[in-house]
């Protein structure tokens, strides 16, 4: 689930999150804003979430995945369409389907 906040700059704070049942040691958000850094981006684990904070500027296309435990990559769910009417969100974030989840998922 991502979480877009409008700041005063102009900016938008995102924020990415995933379940907290995800049984893992540590997840990494991982993208086009990091540079496809697989550990400059880690998540940070709550009651009810993994969480990462991002500012980004608004206006901007943005391609992202998780990876869990340095090993297994995943996205989120395609986005939902919007209800006729709606804002277009100020930030577009895009889940990249990563060739190595799926050719692990077919492996196991």
């Amino acid at each position: 689930m991502i979480l877009q906040l409008p700041l005063p700059n102009g900016d938008v704070a995102v924020y990415f999150r995933l379940p907290a049942t995800i049984w893992a040691d540590k997840v990494q958000l991982v993208g086009d804003f990091n540079g496809w850094n697989t550990q400059a981006t880690p998540m940070r684990l709550g009651e009810h979430y993994w969480e990462a904070k991002l500012t980004l500027h608004a206006g901007e296309r943005y391609c992202y995945a998780y990876l869990i435990d340095e090993v297994d990559w995943c996205t989120d769910s395609p986005p939902i369409e919007r209800a006729f009417g709606a804002p277009p969100p100020p930030v577009t974030m895009l889940p990249v389907d990563i060739p190595q989840a799926r050719n692990r998922a077919i492996a196991r």
